[in-house]
């Protein structure tokens, strides 16, 4: 289904009901972080941004105004671009003012509320340019719209979601851009580092609890899409550091013994027992430029902020 500039290719209703059943009659229990979207989510993600704990959105921005003419000539010639979770669209929107020769831009989100804004706002301010919205689930990297097109291209992923795969889907998801892409197409993708300690657990366990609202409403969309009830302050948020394996980990703790009927299959939860809905790997430069590099990436250039907090690499097939 086609709005205006927009394709319709969300996931239906049904597959959240179907993953959700799975992954919470796992164990242990999980949910994956893309059913945090919904309209409340994306709005309540948009606010974590502005949150004076969250480092992410500063630096990405430093990045993306104080780096520009690096990154105008890094990316010269490239005329054709897609970027996977945009959001509503303030990051792109820096990006294009930086590459001048862009002719078109892609967007690719899984909420439609996000994309509709993302679009109004790169129309009005760059009428010259094709620009399109895709609602769909960008992480099925295999469908991206790249055959065919003869142009210099380029993948953008900002933010910090390659951060939310495990390594191996990570590793899985930057070669499939790889085989899709043709020689000199380049890769735009934002990472967060590994920083001092109390900086990371700041930034998940913010003084306003919005972080702990954008994790809880995970309950609330399944008590609402399901039509069950789960009484208020049944689950609590909780973000840890797993230092082994590198990796914020969010989870939403069961405070007491509960028995949901999803749609016929019965969910139980113990007193104490978790569900995790996020882990957000950090990196060291090394780290993630191995990993380009094993992907069938040629080579890279690493763009940072003045703390070294994020990067930018710009991969190049």
């Amino acid at each position: 289904m086609t709005y205006g500039r927009i394709l319709d290719m969300k996931p239906a209703l049904p597959e959240f009901r179907k993953e959700v059943i799975a992954s919470l009659s796992d164990n242990p229990k999980w949910i994956h972080p893309k059913f945090f979207y919904d309209r409340k989510g994306s709005d309540l993600f948009d606010a974590i941004t502005w949150l004076p704990e969250y480092y992410l959105t500063r630096a990405e921005t430093e990045i993306l105004t104080s780096r520009c003419g690096e990154i105008a000539a890094l990316t010269d010639g490239v005329t054709r671009a897609m970027e996977l979770g945009p959001g509503m669209g303030r990051k792109s929107l820096m990006l294009l003012r930086c590459i001048g020769g862009l002719k078109e831009y892609v967007l690719l989100d899984i909420s439609m509320q996000s994309l509709e804004k993302a679009v109004e706002l790169l129309e009005a301010e760059f009428p010259q340019k094709e620009i399109t919205g895709i609602c769909s689930d960008y992480l099925s990297s295999e469908s991206l719209p790249m055959s065919g097109n003869q142009s210099r291209s380029m993948i953008v992923f900002l933010g910090s979601t390659i951060g939310n795969m495990e390594t191996s889907d990570a590793e899985r998801f930057l070669a499939s851009c790889s085989r899709q892409m043709k020689n000199e197409d380049l890769l735009f993708i934002g990472v967060d580092m590994k920083k001092d300690l109390k900086v990371l657990l700041s930034a998940y366990n913010d003084s306003s609890g919005v972080t702990a609202e954008f994790n809880l409403n995970l309950i609330r969309r399944i008590s609402e899409e399901f039509g069950v009830d789960i009484p208020e302050g049944t689950f609590m948020h909780r973000a840890v550091y797993n230092e082994s394996l590198g990796r914020i980990e969010m989870h939403l703790d069961c405070k007491a013994d509960l028995s949901l009927d999803l749609e016929g299959t019965l969910i139980r939860f113990r007193k104490g027992e978790s569900i995790h809905t996020e882990s957000s790997y950090k990196y060291s430069p090394e780290e993630f430029g191995k990993m380009l590099l094993a992907s069938g990436f040629s080579g890279y250039t690493r763009l940072s902020d003045s703390r070294d907090y994020y990067s930018v690499f710009i991969a190049r097939k």
